[in-house]
């Protein structure tokens, strides 16, 4: 594996957002129950331990996992290989997506008050 640092970083990140989720998950299911969130030797919440054992338990996981190891290994292969823009051709193509935003919400607000006033002499005009 030619990226095991990478791959290494990005599994600990895996690994906090699984703990983040299952600690979120304790929670509302402590909240739903109506339990209160214990202190456990008077240190961490119930909810934080649980949510550190899992991603602890998480990072391992995929640390392990061979097909997660190899995948993760030649996505950032492949993204070394990616030819990314410069800084000048981000603004410049970030100004044309905002302008063509600009220009096409101005038509689309036109055809709005065009439709407004015309439909309000049609039907609401009284005879």
């Amino acid at each position: 594996m030619e990226n095991q640092r990478a791959v290494t970083v990005l599994f600990i990140i895996g690994g906090l957002l699984t703990g983040v989720f299952f600690r979120s998950l304790t929670m509302a299911v402590m909240g739903v129950q109506a339990w209160e969130d214990p202190l456990l030797a008077g240190l961490a919440p119930l909810s934080t331990v649980i949510g550190v054992v899992f991603g602890i338990v998480g990072f391992f996981v995929l640390l392990r996992n061979e097909r997660a190891t190899t995948f993760t290994d030649s996505v950032v292969s492949e993204l070394k290989r990616v030819t990314w823009p410069t800084r000048e051709e981000t603004i410049g193509n970030t100004g044309i997506v905002v302008g063509a935003t600009l220009f096409f919400a101005t038509l689309l607000a036109s055809y709005d008050f065009l439709w407004a006033k015309l439909t309000g002499i049609f039907l609401y005009t009284t005879g």
